[in-house]
Formats: C-alpha cells, sequence, structure tokens
C-alpha cells in the first residue's frame, strides 16, 4: 500500500531533515542528488525532485502501518511549520485512524496496593499480539466526550478540539488473546493520574479508544539483564515470558509494596530479583553490579527519566554497542 503527498519546501531541506532522522534512528538510507528512500520497521519512506515539485511518498505492508508513517511524516515536518500543507493520495477521508480501535471495558480490577489490571475486548486487537509491546489510550477533552478522531480530505487526522487537547499515555499489552480478542493491561497506581482516576470509576461495558501497536519487541539474545521500576513492570513481564528457555540472565524489578511483588514466567537460566522503593539497594545499584557476558548480550533499563539519563552514560561507557542496549524513560518527576 502506498500514498503521497508534495512538500512545500526545497528538496534539499526535505532530503537532509529525513536523512537526519534515519540517521538518529539507526534505519537504512540511500540518498543521492534527487532523491531520499529511508526504509523502517513499518515500510519505506520516499523523496523525489520531480518537474512539478518535491513528492515524498510511503509505502507499507498493511493500511496500520502506512499511517503510522504517515504520522510520523507529518510529526517531523510540523517541527519546522511544513506540515499543514500536506494533501495525501490516499485518504480514507471519514473513517477512523487506521491504528484505532475502539474497545469495549470487560473488567478493571485491582490486583494490589500500586495496580489495576484492565480487561478491554474487540476482534481489532488481534494486531495488539504482534509489531510493538506498547499502544496508547484516548482520553478526549470534556466537551467532545464520546467523539474520535477522524480522517479529514486532506489525509491528516482531525482531533476533536484539537490534538493537544487529547491524553494519549502510554501503556503496555500484559496480556493478549488474539482469537478471542482479549488484551490485558496494568495501570500503576499514582496519585493525580487520569488514568487512575479512570481506573476508579470505569464501568464494564464503556468504550475506551486505543491506537498501536507501536514501541520496542522483545529483545534477541542468549544473554539478558532487564532494569525496571514500577511503571515498567508489565514490559519486563513480558519480555521474561517471551524469551526462550535457553535464555540466561537477570531482571531486576523495583516495587513499592511487598504485596505487589508478582510471580513471572522466565526462563530457568534467568534469575529474578525484586528490590523494594525505599530500600538500601536502587535500580542504578543493580545495573552498576552487573556482570556483562562478551557477546550475545542485551540491556534494558525503564524508569525515572533522571535515573535513564545515568543509565545511558553507563550502558555506553561499558562498550556496548547500540543494539545490545535500550534505555527508557517512563515517567519523569
Amino acid at each position: 500500500m502506498q500514498t503521497s503527498t508534495q512538500l512545500k519546501i526545497p528538496s534539499e531541506q526535505a532530503i537532509g531533515l529525513f536523512f537526519n532522522e534515519a540517521l538518529e534512528h539507526d534505519l537504512p538510507v540511500e540518498r543521492d542528488g534527487v532523491s531520499l528512500r529511508v526504509t523502517s520497521p513499518y515500510g519505506e519512506v520516499h523523496i523525489s525532485d520531480e518537474n512539478n515539485g518535491v513528492r515524498l511518498t510511503i509505502s507499507a505492508p498493511d493500511s496500520t502501518k502506512l499511517y503510522v508513517l504517515q504520522e510520523t511524516v507529518d510529526h517531523i515536518l510540523s517541527e519546522i511549520g511544513a506540515a499543514d500543507s500536506l494533501n495525501w493520495s490516499a485518504s480514507r477521508a471519514g473513517s477512523l485512524p487506521a491504528n484505532l480501535c475502539i474497545a469495549t471495558v470487560e473488567a478493571c480490577t485491582r490486583i494490589s496496593p500500586s495496580y489495576y489490571r484492565v480487561r478491554i475486548a474487540d476482534p481489532g486487537l488481534e494486531r495488539f499480539a504482534r509489531d510493538g509491546l506498547h499502544f496508547r489510550l484516548l482520553f478526549g477533552p470534556q466537551d467532545h466526550a464520546g467523539e474520535w478522531p477522524t480522517i479529514a480530505e486532506t489525509g491528516r487526522t482531525l482531533w476533536p478540539g484539537g490534538a493537544d487537547a487529547w491524553h494519549r499515555p502510554v501503556y503496555t499489552t500484559r496480556f493478549i488473546d488474539p482469537q478471542a480478542g482479549i488484551l490485558e493491561f496494568d495501570v500503576f497506581i499514582h496519585a493525580g493520574g487520569r488514568v487512575t482516576d479512570w481506573c476508579r470509576r470505569v464501568q464494564c461495558g464503556e468504550k475506551i479508544a486505543i491506537t498501536g501497536p507501536g514501541g520496542e519487541w522483545h529483545p534477541a539474545a542468549g544473554w539478558l539483564a532487564l532494569f525496571a521500576d514500577e511503571t515498567a513492570l508489565p514490559a519486563i513481564a513480558r519480555m521474561l515470558e517471551a524469551a526462550p528457555e535457553s535464555t540466561k540472565g537477570q531482571a531486576v524489578i523495583v516495587a513499592s509494596h511487598r504485596d505487589d511483588i508478582q510471580t513471572l514466567a522466565a526462563p530457568e537460566g534467568v534469575s529474578v530479583r525484586w528490590i523494594l522503593r525505599g530500600g538500601k539497594e536502587t535500580l542504578p545499584d543493580a545495573l552498576a553490579g552487573m556482570n556483562l557476558p562478551q557477546a550475545d548480550r542485551f540491556v534494558w533499563f525503564a524508569g525515572e527519566k533522571s535515573e535513564v539519563v545515568n543509565a545511558r552514560k553507563k550502558l555506553s561507557a561499558l562498550g556496548l554497542a547500540k543494539h545490545e542496549w535500550r534505555a527508557a524513560a517512563y515517567w519523569m518527576r
């Protein structure tokens, strides 16, 4: 599948902009004087200087990935004020965004002092079993309750009340049955959190919109070291469950309360250790005590932004290649 649009910026600027984006994200790129082709996990972006102007074409294997690429292009161009003139050739005007699913809440249960578990259902949830661990919940402004984003004649997304008025937090699929169309996710409870408040009052049968899937996938290495605070517990649980039985390594997880500690499925060769928040040991301490093998390794660290910044410095200093580690900020103080 593909769609294209004219760009209202010079070809040199467009090619340079997307070339730098490709370098930043370690994406394969082909470049000559008048064109650029970037390959991503979702598809390809091609920019060419034609007689009638600069044309940007994106191609992808399905409509969901095509839409994600289109939104990515929109975001990149909006950073330089060049997105308003976009007019995509395959607009699907009036439809819902291809990556959006409106699901029904089947249950919302307090599973421990710090977590709710939410179960939602819809046949369209099948795709959330692949292509990414994460998704976004969509909460619109109060004066547009019950309205959902739609596609405009130009192919761009129309957000009722404006895109900035929507709360779109990222969550991790904790469990999914693609055949039954059932997905579960866990919500870490924190004061003032909009999703926490939603969990307290949501009723079975209510509708919730989610977009995705996206983000990272299960790390592939013979040895794993996984470090997570409370907010990243669902992600680390999915990674452990998906790891081959031959996997070796360690997982260290922070818990706010003893009753938050869960029994997680993991390969026999991966040790799972919990540390309590406020105790003597911290997540950065655990990372500092890690013993790295020489090859076939992957380190994953997720938590509060300042801790993640320091983790990135440490992992870079250890000589790990870019594909051998990831440190993701899930929240900030």
